[in-house]
């Protein structure tokens, strides 16, 4: 094997590089569902709540590919309702010590009462720590949604040794009373691990090592 080839494998042999969210574009799925994605709609008495992908909502289509999610509530005096979509990415996506960038593009019209929220939580999957929760990523945030596509979300977030996962939660909430509605759309999620200093620079000379073959 040449040098440039040992490289790019030595680069390249962690199973979490590139994007860890599946379908994060929710271009897969059947119908109002989206591959990979649980869509959660909680709601009681005269409330509703809608958790659907889908191409447009009036005039707003996708921000990137053909098809968003649109998280939709309206609230009545006897239920607040809620919106949401989650994934948990496998065993051994996340690996301690490392650094990720975790974001989304996010739309929406804000009614009276309602609320976006969004967790990224470090999750060991296979027990091997213990399992269940082994702390926030993100801590619980609000998002600030307009009527034009805009991205949300934190760089530069650290696993614990103890995680080897992360469940991810996109909430769109309302009041318990009349007229409390809205809806926002999201597209674009992505949690994506840092390549360290170390690595780019060996991809540079990986890089290098191919030019330099092609040319001889």
């Amino acid at each position: 094997m040449k040098m440039w080839q040992m490289l790019c494998a030595a680069v390249f042999v962690s199973p979490a590089m590139g994007d860890l969210v599946q379908s994060g574009g929710f271009e897969a799925g059947t119908g109002e569902d989206a591959d990979g994605w649980n869509h959660l709609e909680i709601f009681g008495g005269t409330a509703l709540s809608f958790t659907d992908r889908v191409s447009a909502n009036g005039t707003t289509t996708a921000s990137e590919g053909n098809e968003f999610m649109l998280l939709e509530v309206f609230g009545a005096p006897d239920f607040g309702p809620v919106s949401e979509i989650q994934q948990q990415t496998a065993a051994g996506s996340i690996m301690g010590g490392e650094s990720y960038n975790f974001s989304f593009a996010g739309v929406g019209v804000p009614g009276p009462g309602s609320v976006a929220f969004y967790e990224v939580l470090w999750f060991d999957g296979d027990g091997s720590n213990g399992g269940g929760v082994q702390g926030s990523a993100t801590g619980l945030q609000v998002w600030n949604y307009t009527d034009s596509w805009d991205l949300f979300g934190m760089d530069d977030l650290v696993a614990p040794e103890a995680a080897d996962s992360i469940p991810i939660q996109i909430r769109f909430v309302t009041g318990a009373f009349a007229g409390a509605e809205g809806w926002a759309g999201v597209d674009a999620v992505s949690m994506a691990q840092i390549p360290a200093p170390g690595a780019l620079a060996l991809l540079g000379i990986a890089g290098l090592g191919a030019r330099r073959r092609r040319s001889n």
